[in-house]
């Protein structure tokens, strides 16, 4: 290797795992989305492991256990559910939220096709209605659901979700991944996006999400205090259109849980 990094002379069995062609070193991961290879120069190319697969390796390190790299990858997808956006921004509380601690008589209709829907996921799933109601503990539900089937699915609070894309700007790093991830993912559960103020780079965001999930065939489920068509001022016009494709509308009313509920963290 010369002083640039560059490899002047391959061995024949470092080859097995290089290549020329940085396509067929790039891959998917279910949960981070793209992950593009290492250069090591002279045109050489090397696969390069995604988040959940170095936890992954960590965590059968630490353990020292004989299990598979399997196992320990669908654990390590499994925690990158909540903590995708970097471990300051992960909500572990929404870990303990379930179909079963949620008070089904208060949202019965709500309940019922919100958890159908955490068994089979197709389409656009809306939650929407006031304050209080029980929208986030039904999204973190479907993600729960589908996290203990050893299903990858991502969740974030979109405050969370620009609080985390403006740390990376701030920072001068690519804010990109993360977006690239949230479309990739099997399933996306997004909460509030009608929280963040509006601007034009939020609503950016918003379109690139809804179209790339809506061209892959990816299904999607949000809360929201605003009925679909009022969404219009919140994520913009176009977006809106494309989350109406195979939109899942389910209203929720009622009096808001906090007051006189003292266990629930609801909203």
């Amino acid at each position: 290797m010369n002083r640039a990094g560059a490899f002047t002379h391959v061995p024949n069995w470092a080859r097995r795992f290089l290549s020329q062609d940085p396509a067929e070193k790039t891959w998917t991961c279910a949960t981070c989305g793209e992950i593009t290879p290492f250069h090591f120069g002279q045109g050489w190319y090397a696969r390069r492991r995604c988040a959940c697969e170095q936890r992954a390796e960590e965590l059968r390190q630490r353990q020292g256990v004989a299990r598979t790299l399997g196992q320990v990858l669908t654990e390590a997808q499994r925690a990158q559910t909540y903590r995708w956006l970097g471990a300051s921004w992960a909500a572990h509380e929404l870990e303990e939220k379930t179909f079963t601690n949620f008070e089904r008589h208060r949202q019965p209709a709500a309940f019922d096709r919100t958890r159908d829907f955490a068994f089979n996921p197709q389409g656009n799933l809306l939650l929407y209605g006031t304050f209080g109601l029980g929208k986030t503990h039904l999204l973190a539900a479907v993600a729960n659901l589908r996290r203990a089937a050893g299903r990858p699915c991502l969740f974030a609070s979109a405050v969370t979700l620009f609080d985390a894309i403006q740390e990376r700007v701030s920072n001068d790093e690519d804010y990109q991944g993360l977006i690239k991830q949230a479309i990739q993912t099997p399933l996306l559960l997004l909460d509030d996006p009608d929280k963040p103020k509006w601007s034009a780079f939020r609503e950016e965001i918003y379109y690139q999400l809804i179209d790339g999930r809506t061209r892959r065939g990816l299904p999607l489920a949000m809360t929201s205090n605003y009925a679909p068509a009022e969404l219009d001022h919140v994520i913009g016009g176009a977006a809106r259109s494309r989350l109406m494709m195979g939109i899942i509308p389910i209203p929720m009313s009622g009096s808001d849980y906090r007051f006189g509920v003292p266990s629930g963290d609801y909203s």
